[in-house]
């Protein structure tokens, strides 16, 4: 199967209070987010990065461009917040810091110590077991996509698997006795940051110059950067504000075997061999019987999507391997794909849940369920989250469409939900 570089994203808050040696019990009046914050460390250090990228607000900031720690080692300590006895060191992943110097634009590269809103984070990963290298890098000012895309892009290119943690808090304007006091666009921003989340990834970009500085946030351009990275399937964790401050713990991505192997059996299949005659995963995951759609992309575009609604194989890698080669080879709205183009591809696998019938369009979600619709014989599949579908409404008649059926015609009407999976 394809190297796989980055294998897990988040966003995660850094305030020093939910470490439990400087709360001293405090930290409790967030418990939702210090538990989330436990899981997702746990979720890093089971994905077993070699190198944990952090992003930070608290780095220097520049009007142009990012900075990067190049110390053979970084540290830094808590003793700005009564606690100069705790401290952490790891080794810094030089080569990674080369590639990023080399591939991203208008790069600083400077020697210094860990900011708490890279230490918050990687005093919870230690806790849970993760030991490797950190790479420091400033948030960016502008274009937090563009850097985005472009780590994404070096991470692809490398073999050592790599973690990138966003750090950053939301609102600081959320109650009055808070570090701002309140502001009623703090709740705003940080509700569509949430919903963003939840659902339609893009909106989040879109929020309005003037309400992120009126919702005195640290962490927005953060967060964009990490969804730029790589797309994933993300999951909100927890959001709270019990201190005024917006606390938000969301993973944003992380990888999974099945689109690789979707991509093994295809590339297997165009370079003239025998998918059917390799090795099939062992995993637990691949033993399952589900119907699956698997979709191919090539340079952000729709290159193939074919599935299945009910499994038709013995097992969940059988099911991928007929769909793969369906996506790549059957798709009637594209040409097959060569074997020079597998590498320009990106591979995702749907794995359907059980179809619901629904008798309204408020038991719809475009962002939560997919929809099949059917009328006369005629039957019409749409997955969920996809970009550009928005409304139930929107949902309904691309389905109708893609079955042939008027827009004005009744249907049924069935829901599914769908675990969206990436390389």
């Amino acid at each position: 199967m394809k190297a796989v570089s980055l294998v897990y994203s988040a966003f995660v808050p850094h305030p020093p209070i939910v470490v439990p040696e400087i709360g001293r019990g405090q930290e409790e009046i967030c418990g939702s987010t210090l538990e989330a914050y436990r899981e997702v460390a746990a979720r890093v250090a089971q994905a077993k990065p070699e190198t944990v990228i952090l992003v930070s607000p608290h780095a220097p900031l520049l009007e142009e461009g990012i900075s990067v720690l190049v110390n053979g080692e970084v540290r830094g300590s808590f003793a700005d917040f009564g606690v100069p006895d705790l401290s952490l060191a790891f080794p810094n992943d030089g080569r990674l810091v080369e590639s990023l110097s080399r591939g991203l634009p208008r790069v600083l590269r400077r020697q210094g110590e860990l900011d708490h809103g890279a230490l918050v984070p990687l005093y919870f990963l230690e806790r849970a077991g993760w030991r490797g290298k950190v790479v420091l890098l400033s948030m960016p000012w502008r274009e937090p996509e563009r850097y985005g895309a472009e780590i994404g892009r070096i991470l692809r290119a490398g073999t050592e698997k790599t973690a990138l943690v966003a750090s950053g808090d939301l609102s600081h304007r959320l109650r009055e006795e808070g570090p701002y006091g309140f502001d009623p666009t703090g709740p705003q921003f940080d509700q569509a940051i949430v919903s963003g989340l939840k659902g339609n990834p893009a909106q989040i970009g879109q929020i309005p110059a003037e309400t992120v500085e009126q919702a005195g946030e640290c962490g927005y351009r953060s967060l964009r950067l990490a969804l730029a990275a790589q797309e994933g399937m993300r999951e909100v964790l927890s959001y709270e504000g019990p201190f005024g401050v917006g606390y938000l713990v969301a993973e944003l991505y992380h990888s999974s075997p099945l689109p690789r192997w979707a991509r093994l059996c295809l590339t297997e299949y165009v370079k003239g061999g025998d998918p059917t005659a390799l090795p099939e995963p062992e995993e637990a995951e691949f033993q399952q019987r589900r119907g699956c759609f698997v979709t191919l992309k090539k340079d952000g575009e729709l290159r193939g999507c074919i599935g299945t609604t009910q499994p038709y194989r013995q097992n969940l890698a059988s099911e991928i391997l007929y769909n793969a080669l369906a996506a790549g080879t059957e798709d009637p709205r594209f040409w097959p794909v060569k074997k020079e183009e597998v590498a320009e591809l990106t591979f995702s696998v749907d794995v359907l849940g059980e179809l619901e019938k629904v008798t309204g369009l408020g038991q719809l979600d475009p962002w939560h369920y997919g929809i099949v619709v059917s009328r006369g014989g005629r039957t019409g599949l749409l997955l969920p989250h996809l970009e550009g579908v928005d409304t139930v409404e929107d949902q309904l008649r691309i389905a109708k469409q893609k079955a042939g059926i008027s827009p004005e015609s009744p249907v049924e009407m069935w829901r599914f939900e769908v675990v969206r999976h990436f390389e």
